[in-house]
């Protein structure tokens, strides 16, 4: 049975996510406004922050199996993911509240996750997945205060599962799919004395579909095969203090095509990374204290081989590789002041650098980009920051400001402020500002296009809502405003190398998220719907250019899910996702320049349905693309047919 948390109204701003985290629970289980959360640095509870956080808990990705990271984080409110229902491994892009997808930092267990050899030095989504994480939390809105560069938009932290205190359990997992797929997972963790352990490690391989839509009938499945292995360990230091220790390592391999509609028969792309995360805590009565470090490996390549000429080709031949690595080292604290008051203080250091280069053979012989090597393509920043949160019984306030000091542009702050208020027992009324940065891209600084005196991107955002919550309903209204001035674009030019990185671009963007829920009994429902509105104005030579900014990212967007519990143990749910016509830009072979192509609307559809066998087998079922739905995410690209996936599980 269903239960719904009558106190979930203390969560005041983030009160939604309460209202539909469906998972399965008993009516003694801990009340979620009880529930922590790790994003602010220190755990918290849900209830004593305001700001605007969305959680996906275990019991939720356990109904999701099957889908990917993307698909997943697609169906959120204010979030866009192009190429989340594309063939496996195609490039994918997520904007959070229509900025950039270098506006979103990404963490895992609270560390920054970036790729430093990437143009916007975001993440290959690819490389990650939901198999082992614990929850998902999503928080909106400028947090460069607390997590540094490319937090302007918000962040998304992945928290993995962690180490058991049990002597032993785990599980299998395999699951399969219609358009080839087979994914089979094994994870197992314990405690031997005061070590305790988890061990996990998964495979899958897709045999795919051509990642260009095909036009003739005999393009090639562009197939993709991802593997991981993620190692954890912890155990107490003393009484009050406990360090753990992770590694995680992904791979993957992917088919490539040449273009929108054309078939390449011998291009592959691989990529791994190798990450090692420590942190060691100590928690007294009203002091706890976290020393954290991180080192992280990202290596991608790209080969196309001379076997299959596509009819586009420049080159008979190319090969190119990236490499990037990111480090950090940070402190912080975490103080209980008495009266409500709560300080958090500390200081960081990261750094970066890569190795990239590349070659090609055409009919005019072989050509070496110019390399770029870590003894000149790094940089480093230094910051300290705080905040102070004080809470009372009708609501709270966080303020918090971050100085930073970076090795190529000086020094910059940034700020927060957080306050909230219950209007009563049911609405509750709450207003966010915040300011964020961030830094250029390697690429950016020192490639051949690069630009030494680039300066950080700069954005603000204010937010502004309210909600409400009785025993059957909730909702959550947001209103926001994004702004980012400096803005780094490429600008051509008509001598050699033809183009250069400059700040001349500024973005304003604003919008709606509307969420709602409905549970009663064995029945429940959600509906978030996302309006969003935007522009782009670059200035080149004195002149001002002003276009949409919304790129492939819908103005509205609509997404509606039932869900009902036909017995004690068998479930099923019903998802509809709609998305309003969007534009893609595409370079015109035959014009030799970029055109607009506009993407028709789409819904699209999901059944899920999961059942206990008994408290060893899971059996979960899910159809996408119910309705087979011809749609396109990116001009000349395939999406998924109608396909399922079946997965059983089995736990001990």
């Amino acid at each position: 049975m269903f239960y719904f948390k009558s106190q979930c109204l203390a969560l005041g701003a983030i009160l939604f996510p309460c209202a539909v985290v469906f998972a399965q629970q008993s009516a003694e289980s801990s009340l979620l406004s009880e529930v922590q959360v790790s994003a602010p640095k220190y755990p918290q509870k849900l209830s004593q922050t305001g700001k605007v956080i969305s959680l996906i808990s275990r019991a939720q990705l356990d109904q999701m199996t099957g889908k990917s990271l993307a698909e997943v984080l697609q169906s959120q409110v204010g979030i866009s993911v192009n190429g989340a229902r594309s063939a496996p491994g195609s490039n994918q892009e997520i904007y959070v509240r229509g900025a950039n997808t270098g506006h979103v930092l990404l963490l895992i267990d609270g560390f920054p996750v970036n790729d430093p050899s990437h143009i916007s030095q975001v993440m290959d989504w690819n490389l990650l997945d939901i198999s082992s994480l614990e929850r998902i939390e999503i928080l909106k809105g400028g947090q460069s205060t607390l997590y540094g560069s490319d937090a302007m938009a918000g962040v998304i932290n992945l928290v993995t599962q962690k180490t058991s205190s049990k002597q032993v359990q785990g599980n299998v997992q395999v699951q399969a799919g219609t358009i080839g797929e087979l994914n089979t997972t094994a994870q197992i963790r314990g405690s031997i004395a005061k070590n305790q352990w988890n061990v996990q490690v998964r495979d899958f391989v897709s045999q795919g579909y051509s990642a260009a839509k095909d036009t003739v009938g005999n393009y090639e499945k562009d197939g993709f095969r991802q593997q991981q292995v993620h190692l954890a360990w912890s155990r107490p230091v003393g009484q009050k203090s406990w360090l753990e220790v992770y590694h995680q390592w992904n791979g993957n391999k992917s088919n490539l095509d040449a273009g929108p509609f054309v078939d390449e028969r011998d291009y592959t792309a691989k990529a791994n990374s190798s990450s090692i995360r420590l942190q060691y805590q100590y928690r007294g009565l009203n002091t706890s204290w976290y020393l954290r470090a991180f080192h992280e490996i990202i290596h991608r390549e790209f080969k196309n081989d001379s076997t299959f000429i596509a009819a586009n080709a420049w080159t008979n031949f190319s090969f190119s590789t990236y490499h990037g690595k990111s480090q950090g080292l940070e402190w912080y604290g975490k103080w209980s002041l008495g009266n409500e008051f709560v300080l958090l203080a500390g200081t960081e250091y990261r750094y970066q650098n890569t190795l990239q280069s590349d070659y090609s053979i055409s009919a005019f012989g072989r050509y070496d980009s110019p390399s770029l090597a870590p003894e000149k393509a790094n940089q480093s920043i230094w910051a300290t920051y705080a905040t102070l949160q004080k809470n009372w019984q009708m609501g709270g306030i966080e303020v918090g400001t971050r100085w930073n000091k970076s090795s190529n542009f000086g020094d910059f702050t940034t700020f927060n402020i957080n306050p909230y208020v219950f209007l009563s027992t049911e609405w509750k009324l709450f207003a966010n500002g915040y300011t964020g940065f961030k830094v250029p891209s390697l690429y950016q600084l020192y490639s051949p296009y690069g630009n030494s005196a680039l300066k950080p991107e700069l954005g603000s955002t204010i937010e502004w809502g309210i909600s409400y919550l009785n025993a059957d309903w909730s909702a959550r209204v947001v209103g926001f405003q994004n702004q980012v001035r400096d803005g780094i674009v490429f600008q051509s030019k008509n001598v050699d190398p033809y183009g250069q990185y400059v700040n001349v671009s500024k973005q304003s963007t604003q919008g709606l998220e509307l969420e709602g829920a409905y549970r009663r009994g064995a029945f429940n429902s959600s509906l978030n719907y996302t309006f969003l509105d935007g522009s782009i104005t670059n200035k080149f030579a004195g002149k001002d250019s002003t276009y949409s900014s919304l790129i492939r990212r819908p103005a509205h967007a609509l997404v509606l899910n039932f869900g009902l519990r036909l017995t004690s143990q068998w479930q099923v749910s019903l998802l509809h996702h709609w998305q309003a016509r969007r534009t893609d830009f595409v370079y015109d072979e035959a014009l030799f320049s970029v055109v607009a192509k506009e993407l028709s609307p789409y819904v699209w559809a999901e059944l899920q349905s999961s059942y206990e066998l008994n408290k060893h087998f899971h059996v979960n079922l899910i159809i996408k693309n119910l309705y087979n739905q011809k749609f396109i995410e990116s001009y000349g690209y395939a999406t998924q047919p109608l396909n399922a996936v079946l997965a059983l599980k089995y736990r001990w």
